[in-house]
């Protein structure tokens, strides 16, 4: 039968004596760029974003958004969320108050989570040898998105922890002399807390279902796609208890984003998932290394049952984010970059049995994966700065203007929230993107006023974003005077 235990295979050399000495040596690099990488790390914008739905959530019970009032009622509450993340780090702030490193510690912490849970069930059925373990951890924290991401206050690193658990607890499920219903529900449980956390969670649910139904395990299957969907449906009963179906298909809209032909443009979005992999070097390079890992290792004839079933989901996985997610964004990788890893590193597990010139392309790979992270990481090492104290400073400076109402970047709320009522810069950007302002980064001036907005706070993202060119001091710009430059932020103050 299809779901029974396989016989643990001995262990091969991964590949010489001198092996484990450079996978120890990857993955303690790897670990030391990871931690240099904390160092007063740039914020990123939708830390702010999510940071300021949880803030309100702790301060009020509901999630809204001063950051973009006048967009789709978002000031007065937010249906459209990222539930369980929000709720989640409501509870933090609650607990330790508001902080933009209490925030990204919840990445931290799940990235610690994966860690912990991995470990176990890949030395036992795939990582045989210490070494081999050392490899996949080197390859996975060595990566730039992981890097970035496992200290930024996103679902990324989460939803790739609850996922991996899923997978797991399928596993459990399925090789096994009788198959266990009950780790079923656990993989079910996990995939819908990843669907509650982020949308591009129901992917480990497809996948979940998808392995469960391609395997003929029916019963699993429907408790599977059961457990998952009642989990998944806490993120809506705040909607149904409010009948605020209408604002949440409108707060929902702009991010589906639908085209006018929609079956076509709906096929042609899947057939375009190979942009995810090829956006820039660093996930061309994993999208190499991964897919010469794949076919060296079927050429090998060294799978199993367990591992064609990890290839299987793998593929699901990648099948299922091309269908739901309306987005080509690269940081989604992270979603199945434990799976890619593993591959990899089987690969390199079984070098032994590859010839000569593979072993020099595997080789050879690995180590421009390596080094073109390493870069990566190394330049987002160099962009540290504090705009938690840049921000306090302009607060100083500010000091006549505490308590009004500003426009300002999203990354003022760190930890200038409680200083001033700040409406974001990108507030505008999407409204114009939506068709309800006119594409002319001099609107916001107009609409500020309209707002009844004291000071607009702007920096050169901000300006070449919206199209505007640097302020000459004294000119008046709508019902706006530019009055000073104060670091990187240039001050407009109300007539």
């Amino acid at each position: 039968m299809r779901n029974t235990e396989e016989t643990t295979l001995p262990p091969p050399e991964i590949t010489s004596r001198a092996s484990p000495i450079i996978c120890y040596g990857l993955l303690l690099a790897s670990i030391v760029l990871l931690v240099a990488s904390f160092y007063q790390r740039v914020l990123h914008g939708d830390e702010a974003w999510i940071g300021e739905q949880a803030y309100w959530a702790a301060k009020e019970g509901a999630v809204r958004s001063e950051l973009f009032r006048g967009f789709l009622g978002a000031e007065s509450r937010q249906w459209v969320y990222h539930w369980l993340f929000v709720w989640q780090a409501a509870a933090v702030i609650k607990v330790a108050g508001w902080s933009v490193t209490g925030l990204k510690l919840i990445s931290l912490s799940y990235l610690g989570i994966f860690l912990l849970i991995s470990y176990r069930h890949l030395r036992r059925h795939y990582l045989h040898s210490a070494a081999a373990c050392c490899l996949f951890y080197a390859v996975l924290l060595s990566n730039a998105l992981l890097v970035e991401y496992s200290f930024v206050f996103r679902p990324e690193v989460m939803l790739m922890c609850l996922g991996f658990g899923s997978w797991i607890m399928l596993e459990r499920s399925l090789h096994r002399p009788t198959p266990r219903l009950g780790y079923a529900a656990l993989g079910a449980l996990l995939a819908g807390l990843a669907a509650l956390t982020h949308l591009n969670g129901l992917i480990y649910v497809a996948a979940g279902l998808g392995l469960l139904l391609l395997r003929r395990q029916y019963r699993a299957a429907v408790l599977f796609g059961g457990v998952s969907g009642l989990v998944f449906s806490v993120a809506f009963l705040d909607v149904l208890v409010h009948n605020a179906w209408p604002a949440y298909f409108a707060q929902l809209a702009p991010a589906v984003n639908p085209e006018p032909h929609r079956v076509l443009a709906y096929l042609l979005h899947v057939l375009n998932e190979h942009k995810r992999f090829l956006h820039s070097p660093v996930e061309a390079v994993l999208s190499v290394l991964g897919l010469a890992a794949g076919l060296l290792l079927y050429r090998t004839h060294s799978g199993t049952p367990r591992r064609a079933d990890a290839a299987l989901y793998l593929g699901l996985l990648i099948g299922a984010l091309a269908c739901l997610s309306p987005g080509k964004t690269t940081k989604y990788l992270l979603l199945y970059l434990p799976h890619i890893g593993l591959f990899i590193t089987l690969a390199f597990v079984y070098l032994s049995k590859h010839r000569p010139w593979q072993r020099w392309l595997l080789g050879s790979l690995l180590l421009l994966y390596l080094l073109t992270n390493a870069g990566y990481t190394g330049y987002l090492i160099s962009r540290h700065e504090d705009r938690v104290a840049k921000n306090q400073q302009l607060a100083r400076q500010l000091a006549s203007y505490q308590h009004c109402r500003v426009v300002a970047p999203l990354e003022l709320v760190f930890n200038q929230i409680n200083n001033f009522t700040i409406q974001g810069v990108p507030c505008y950007l999407v409204r114009m993107e939506a068709g309800q302002l006119p594409p002319d980064g001099r609107v916001l001036f107009t609409e500020a006023a309209r707002f009844h907005r004291q000071l607009i706070i702007l920096n050169d993202n901000s300006l070449h974003d919206l199209g505007l060119p640097r302020p000459v001091v004294g000119r008046t710009y709508g019902k706006y005077r530019y009055a000073y430059r104060f670091q990187d932020y240039y001050i407009y103050k109300a007539l």
